[in-house]
């Protein structure tokens, strides 16, 4: 199994959409999704790959890929096959604008 490393900018992102997802659906709702998120991270674990290349960020040194938690929020990672550490980058809503992701990563 890869080791995981959460970015400053993913700790806060996932923060910010359980808080969005408890004030506007509920505790069952945010809790639901903070499972979701942990599954997603487990599987990556074992299977670090199976996230989909992100094509707005193809040129970027990194090769991020990118999985659905649970629609709108996709979360961004990129993994070091050298150092054999998966490194979750970002939680995106998918309804914004792709290419401001650029910017958030």
């Amino acid at each position: 199994m890869v080791g995981i490393t959460w970015t400053d900018r993913a700790k806060l992102s996932l923060k910010k959409h359980l808080i969005y997802s408890e004030t506007y659906f509920g505790p069952k709702a945010a809790n639901k999704l903070a499972k979701l998120t942990q599954k997603k991270v487990d599987q990556l674990q074992k299977y670090p790959l199976t996230g989909f290349p992100e094509p707005i960020l193809s040129n970027r040194k990194e090769n991020f890929r990118s999985c659905v938690i649970q629609k709108p929020i996709k979360m961004v990672y990129h993994f070091v096959e050298e150092s054999d550490t998966l490194y979750i980058d970002n939680f995106w809503d998918m309804r914004r604008n792709p290419d401001a992701l650029k910017g958030y990563i």
